[in-house]
């Protein structure tokens, strides 16, 4: 596994160390965050969060197509699936040099307690 997967535990380990929960706890966090969003999106709302971007469900109707191996003619069947739009500020981050000013600021002020 490559550095760039964050699976469920390494987000709750991550959790554990900046927050000072144990692991057991952040990972029952993690989980009931992970099946809220779940619930969410099998209703077929949208999930938008805020400064991060929103997951949408989708529908995708049957349709033909080719099998490459045989050439032959296939129906693909109809299935839902979840697209991903990120929010102006995760772009920003993403293409930014150093992250902006103002999560650095929001990070520092909920450590000092303000």
């Amino acid at each position: 596994m490559d550095k760039s997967t964050l699976t469920k535990l390494k987000l709750a380990e991550k959790i554990s160390e900046e927050m000072g929960f144990s692991v057991r706890s952040s990972k029952k966090i993690v989980d009931a965050v992970f099946n809220h969003m779940t619930d969410i999106l099998e209703s077929g709302e949208p999930l938008k969060i805020v400064r991060f971007g929103t997951f949408c469900p989708l529908f995708k109707n049957a349709r033909k197509g080719i099998n490459p191996s045989t050439g032959e003619s296939i129906i693909i069947p109809a299935r839902k699936t979840v697209s991903f739009r990120p929010s102006p500020l995760l772009k920003k981050m993403v293409n930014a040099e150093k992250r902006p000013q103002i999560l650095s600021d929001r990070r520092s002020q909920q450590d000092s307690g303000s």
